[in-house]
C-alpha cells in the first residue's frame, strides 16, 4: 500500500483533532513567552521544552492515524481536568494566562471527541 492512499484512508476527524492539538501546542508556545520571567533556570526550560514538544508529538501521532492516541489523549485531558483547582488560580492570579489554559483544555477536549467520533 502506498503512502498517498494510506494517507487518504485516515478519517478527517484525525487531521481536525491533529490541528486543534497543533494549536493548543501553539498557546503553549504563547503562554511561555507570556510568563518568560518564570523561565529562570535551565531546569525549567527544559521542562517547557518537552511539555510544548510533547503536545506537538501527540498532534504528529493523531495526524498519522494512530487509533490508540485517542486513549492517551483522555488519560491526559483526565489529569488535566484533575488540575481545574490551578486553572482557577490562574483566572485570578493572571486573567491572560488563566483564559489560555481553559483555550487549551477547550481544544483538547475538543480534539478527543473528534477522535472517539471518528466511524470504524
Amino acid at each position: 500500500m502506498n503512502e498517498n492512499h494510506q494517507e487518504s484512508q485516515i478519517s478527517p476527524n484525525y487531521k481536525k483533532a491533529a490541528d486543534l492539538i497543533y494549536l493548543s501546542g501553539a498557546l503553549g508556545i504563547g503562554n511561555l513567552i507570556w510568563k518568560y520571567e518564570t523561565l529562570d533556570n535551565g531546569l525549567k526550560i527544559f521542562i517547557a521544552i518537552i511539555s510544548v514538544g510533547f503536545v506537538f508529538v501527540l498532534g504528529y501521532f493523531v495526524s498519522k492515524g494512530a487509533v490508540w492516541m485517542k486513549y492517551v489523549l483522555a488519560v491526559l485531558l483526565f489529569f488535566g481536568i484533575i488540575g481545574l483547582p490551578f486553572i482557577v488560580q490562574n483566572l485570578k492570579n493572571d486573567l491572560v494566562l488563566g483564559i489560555i489554559n481553559i483555550v487549551q483544555t477547550i481544544l483538547q477536549i475538543w480534539a478527543m471527541i473528534l477522535l472517539f467520533k471518528v466511524p470504524k
